[in-house]
């Protein structure tokens, strides 16, 4: 085998250049637990748990009333301009509630989630229960 390409200097500084590169990309851990947007069963309950648990929270809460949920989370999916969401982390709330017409009640669900969920007010939707 002809090795005389490695008596030039620049030859060895490029070959041991690729061999680090190779080490590190076979060195670098890979996730292979993604599983490309899917819930596991765990992550669902835990989700309808948040649910129930802001939905008993809430009713609690004077004037509010009947109360209902919904929870949207981020998911590892690819958002619409490429970025990569976290999983798990809430993005919005809905809340149907009978006492809602009022403007402190709905102030008070608002703040409430707000300290839960530390998501912005423009991410949280109150509106009043049909009768």
């Amino acid at each position: 085998m002809n090795l005389s390409f490695l008596k030039d200097k620049k030859n060895k500084y490029i070959i041991f250049a690729l061999l680090a590169l190779l080490v590190l990309v076979i060195v670098i851990p890979t996730s292979t637990d993604e599983k490309s947007g899917e819930k596991t069963v765990s992550e669902a309950v835990s989700e309808r748990e948040m649910e129930a648990q802001l939905k008993r929270v809430l009713s609690a809460m004077e004037g509010v009333g009947e109360v209902e949920v919904m929870i949207t989370f981020e998911t590892e999916e690819n958002s619409l301009f490429g970025t990569t969401a976290t999983k798990g982390k809430v993005c919005g709330v809905v809340v149907v509630a009978e006492g809602a017409g009022n403007a402190v009640v709905e102030t008070r669900i608002s703040n409430a989630i707000k300290a839960l969920f530390s998501i912005e007010a423009h991410k949280i939707s109150i509106v009043k229960r049909a009768k």
